[in-house]
């Protein structure tokens, strides 16, 4: 009987793993999402936008992981879209999602 409850304890736990959502395991922690909102502000990216969405979600990702310099790189990247947009008078909008930096640096 024991080994009966040992086999279905195992086989009960791969089954929870293999149906365990994805974005459970790309969570990140508070403190990675603080360095990440901070990294993506402190580079201009505007909040609100999903620029600033992605920007935020890339970094805090590369933080959690133990990436700083690939984290604020992603924040760079955002800043070099909006400047892209603003040279190209694409001026980005707040309003709707800065959707011409979200069309360069889109992943």
């Amino acid at each position: 009987m024991l080994r009966y409850n040992l086999v279905m304890l195992a086989v009960g736990g791969l089954t929870m793993a293999a149906i365990t959502p994805r974005d459970q395991a790309d969570a990140q922690s508070g403190q990675s999402l603080a360095f990440a909102e901070h990294a993506c502000l402190e580079y201009g990216v505007t909040p609100g936008t999903r620029t600033f969405e992605r920007c935020v979600e890339s970094a805090a990702k590369a933080f959690d992981r133990g990436e700083p310099d690939l984290a604020y790189a992603e924040a760079r990247a955002a800043r070099a879209a909006r400047k892209a947009c603003t040279s190209s008078d694409n001026t980005p909008n707040a309003n709707s999602g800065n959707a011409c930096a979200d069309g360069l640096i889109k992943h």
